[in-house]
């Protein structure tokens, strides 16, 4: 494991947020940041949020610590849902720079289907340019990749998750938190 420096924001930003205390073990990064006040976390938590990121597939992913931010409430039965974006991977030197590509995904893990979003953003940036061709088909075929290994074990839908959660994150959810002194996201 190694430490590294973490950056996050969307793909229509110039300015990232960090950096961030992240750590990488192989393929995958986990970092954290912490929720202003305005986000009310779950019993027990805490406004920490700690995310995921397979390097290879570019895809981050994370359970929400919060079930209300002052506007949205969430439902019960998303406290165990996993949040799983799209992200470009910029990696350099000692740090990684990932930026949000639209494509959202709710996985739960009670048994209920997953819930697929934002395609219809990730269809509006390619048609107003914020995507090129080659940048849109980059993503959707990283996201294929992603489905196939971690979610379908082939062709059909089954009853369980091929690797989901991912077994390359075990030891980065086992890290205790802080993972360094939290930095507050911006309201």
């Amino acid at each position: 494991m190694e430490a590294v420096e973490v950056f996050r924001g969307h793909v229509r930003e110039d300015r990232l947020f960090g950096p961030l205390p992240g750590v990488r073990d192989g393929g995958a990064v986990a970092y954290e940041f912490e929720l202003p006040d305005r986000f009310e976390p779950w019993p027990g938590r805490t406004r920490l949020e700690r995310v995921f990121v397979l390097i290879d597939v570019g895809v981050s992913f994370s359970i929400p610590c919060w079930v209300r931010d002052g506007t949205v409430t969430r439902d019960p039965a998303e406290r165990e849902s996993w949040y799983v974006d799209l992200v470009t991977v910029e990696p350099g030197r000692g740090r990684y720079a990932f930026r949000d590509l639209y494509v959202d995904l709710i996985v739960p893990t009670d048994g209920r289907h997953h819930r697929l979003l934002d395609l219809d953003e990730y269809a509006g940036a390619i048609l107003d340019g914020t995507l090129t061709a080659v940048q849109a088909a980059d993503g959707l075929c990283r996201w294929q990749q992603f489905l196939d290994r971690h979610l379908h074990t082939g062709r059909w839908p089954s009853g369980s998750w091929a690797d989901f959660p991912p077994a390359v994150i075990r030891a980065l959810s086992e890290l205790p938190a802080p993972l360094a002194p939290p930095v507050r996201l911006r309201d």
